[in-house]
């Protein structure tokens, strides 16, 4: 008895509602109108081409939340042994970080609260604030083992490695600091919920949320979960509960991730979409360099019609039947002398294969742009590239960093400044006249991040002097984008052109000028412009 039969008998209404549910579907797939219905929601089918597909009704949270840690961990695994995946991490850190993201204070005289800060109280500040915070930079650290830079590297590692990071502000009772506060950098595999709070509505993946949302209290491990020997045995005394906020409302905590969705608490590892593609890249890889190996060695399949007498002649003695007819190791310059009955037949696997490389391409395409960087940049592989397309590929590079900058500057960097100034305040290494007033205005100041070389410095900087003359761009915008500090290359120009003069007078001699006075940049032109100039003075001439 079929199962539809058995339905109809059993519940006759069900089975009548299921045939005519059955029968508008097969309407709807045999219309063939001008808008076919079967055509516009053809995505929504179960057809062959996408009989594979998979899909989740959970929320953000619910879909990464169940094996999040075993995907961070391949990926760490694949950066210990994986150079497709441990060199575009370190190319994104030095490329978004390198140096470090230098702070310079911006504090005016221009300012919206009374009463205003005079022009030289504004300078010192701004001399004092910067001498101070390099002090601290150096020893930001809770374990006094990286400076504010080194963090910021890590920090950005972790986000491309892990999708989060925690940096939780400490009070340091270390007598040698000057600045209590300091930095401690925690992996996100620490962020859990006890075992006695699992069942509480308003904590998700260890984090307490208030009414609003808002984060409220994280619940960190006190020691890794590597450590732990039994981890399901943590109790509540295993945890630290730290607030997210200070009492002057500044966070305490910086949970570091970039949300693919909204409610979305936790990170998720940008290399989860390229997981796939790498280990078939392995295994292409692995294949490949087995078969050439085999082809080196000029691997042989000895045939005989006794391959006991064979097995125990040339092998360790077995019991067992199938192990007979084995394949036989020929090392370099050694050969095996074939019985009557025997012959053998050489393995040949063709190798190197002409199409591994574009293979290897391919398939570095999925990881490249699931980390959102050029598969050039991802591979380091710039053959048969134009400078137009190499120029091209690095600005789509660059892009991306300015990007994961502007992340790091707003959520780690700004945040990590407002608690430093108010500890100087507090602690009275600062004079901020009204600061609670004015802590705004005390508050201004800016990030420089390291830039990149210009690709072509004759058609590039003659295209920055155009911007500036034509007001679509600053000098302060064109030296922060190259990592520098507009008014510290100024002054670092102003005494060389003093120096300069000294020595003019000093010896009686005249350095080099411009000529006519005009800017490098306006008598510099490319091999073409001289040409195009030649061109037209014959063209006169005749």
């Amino acid at each position: 008895m079929s199962l539809n039969n058995t339905i109809a008998k059993v519940f006759p209404g069900y089975a009548l509602k299921r045939e005519v549910a059955a029968r508008r579907l097969k309407r709807l797939q045999d219309f063939d109108g001008k808008e076919s219905a079967s055509r516009s929601f053809e995505a929504l089918s179960n057809d062959r081409l996408r009989y594979g597909l998979s899909s989740t009704n959970k929320s953000a949270d619910g879909a990464i939340s169940g094996k999040i840690d075993v995907l961070r961990n391949h990926v760490r695994q694949l950066e210990y042994n994986n150079g497709f995946v441990s060199g575009p991490i370190q190319r994104i850190v030095k490329n978004v970080v390198g140096q470090g993201i230098h702070f310079q204070a911006r504090v005016t005289s221009d300012t919206k609260n009374l009463p205003r800060i005079s022009d030289s109280a504004a300078e010192k500040f701004n001399a004092t604030i910067e001498r101070l915070f390099k002090r601290w930079a150096q020893r930001s650290d809770v374990r006094l083992m990286q400076n504010f830079n080194e963090q910021q590297a890590l920090t950005e590692g972790a986000l491309v490695r892990d999708g989060e990071l925690l940096v939780v502000g400490r009070n340091s009772k270390r007598k040698d600091r000057q600045i209590p506060y300091c930095l401690e950098l925690l992996e996100a595999d620490r962020l859990q919920a006890p075992r006695e709070e699992v069942n509480n509505p308003k904590i998700r993946n260890g984090i307490l949320f208030d009414d609003e949302g808002a984060p409220k209290t994280y619940f960190i491990l006190k020691r890794h979960p590597g450590e732990t020997i039994n981890l399901m045995g943590t109790k509540a005394a295993d945890f630290e509960e730290i607030p997210a906020f200070n009492k002057n409302g500044t966070r305490k905590v910086l949970h570091l991730f970039n949300p693919l969705r909204p409610e979305q608490t936790r990170g998720f590892s940008s290399f989860a979409a390229a997981l796939k593609d790498i280990q078939d890249l392995d295994r292409t890889v692995e294949a490949e360099k087995m078969a050439m190996l085999e082809d080196a060695c000029m691997t042989g399949f000895v045939k005989t019609d006794n391959p006991v007498g064979f097995q125990s002649a040339y092998t360790e003695a077995s019991d067992n039947p199938v192990e007979y007819e084995r394949i036989h190791e020929f090392a370099p310059l050694k050969w095996h002398y074939l019985r009557p009955g025997e012959s053998i037949d050489i393995h040949k696997p063709s190798r190197p294969n002409d199409a591994l490389g574009e293979m290897i391409n391919q398939l570095l395409r999925g990881p490249s742009n699931a980390l959102d960087i050029p598969p050039e940049v991802m591979s380091q592989n710039w053959q048969g590239m134009n400078y137009s397309n190499a120029r091209t590929v690095l600005l789509m590079f660059y892009l991306s960093c300015r990007i994961r900058q502007k992340y790091l500057i707003d959520h780690f960097c700004i945040p990590v400044y407002e608690n430093v100034l108010i500890a100087l305040v507090v602690n009275g290494l600062i004079k901020a006249p009204g600061f609670d007033m004015r802590r705004e205005d005390y508050l201004s100041h800016s990030w420089i991040a390291p830039g990149w070389q210009w690709i072509d410095p004759t058609k590039e900087a003659k295209g920055k002097e155009i911007e500036v003359q034509n007001n679509f761009e600053t000098l302060t915008n064109i030296h922060a984008a190259q990592g520098r500090d507009f008014e510290e290359t100024m002054e670092v120009r102003a005494i060389e052109l003093k120096k300069m003069k000294e020595l003019e007078e000093k010896y009686d001699i005249q350095f080099p000028k411009n000529q006519g006075g005009k800017n490098l940049i306006e008598n510099t032109s490319s091999d073409d412009e001289e040409e195009k100039e030649e061109e037209r003075e014959i063209r006169l001439v005749k």
